[in-house]
């Protein structure tokens, strides 16, 4: 398909009016653009100056209600714990008794250490068994041993001790 001269010519004249129109539009949008980052820059002023000041002004009005509503809440969850307190100790040490019965020592020690960490049980204070005071009677028993068989062998008035005489 050929197109004659004349509408080649509006072709190109049309060609060139949007691209003028696109050069404008883009010319626009740049101004548009600075014009929006100026704003925003006042708009921080603005803020700085008026807004900052109203806020801070009602945070200092509020503080002290809120202050003395953690307070309030504090003073109450402090009440509940110390009422509370020997009902969940009871619980976690009848827990801990049910799961020893039926020889379940993982999940008791797990309870035991819950019940410790929140503070609701004493720790567990270890005491000494049977074989450890057996070892340690033994052992004195065998430190005393030593100690006289080492007795008899450097007394005094043994033979081998006795200087020859003349």
């Amino acid at each position: 398909m050929k197109l004659s001269r004349k509408r080649r010519r509006e072709l190109r004249g049309l060609r060139s009016d949007a691209q003028e129109l696109l050069d404008q539009q883009l010319a626009v949008i740049g101004n548009a653009g600075s014009v929006i980052k100026h704003a925003g820059h006042q708009a921080r002023l603005l803020s700085d100056e008026h807004v900052a000041p109203r806020v801070d002004v009602a945070v200092d009005r509020v503080r002290p209600v809120v202050d003395r509503g953690v307070a309030s809440a504090r003073n109450a969850a402090r009440s509940v714990r110390r009422a509370t307190a020997p009902a969940v100790a009871n619980a976690l040490a009848s827990t801990i008794r049910t799961l020893d019965e039926i020889e379940n020592p993982k999940a008791a020690a797990q309870v035991r250490d819950f019940g410790v960490r929140t503070g609701y049980l004493e720790p567990v204070k270890k005491k000494r068994s049977a074989g450890g005071i057996v070892a340690i009677v033994l052992g004195s028993v065998a430190a005393v041993g030593v100690g006289y068989a080492l007795w008899q062998a450097f007394r005094t008035d043994d033979e081998l001790w006795v200087a020859p005489e003349g």
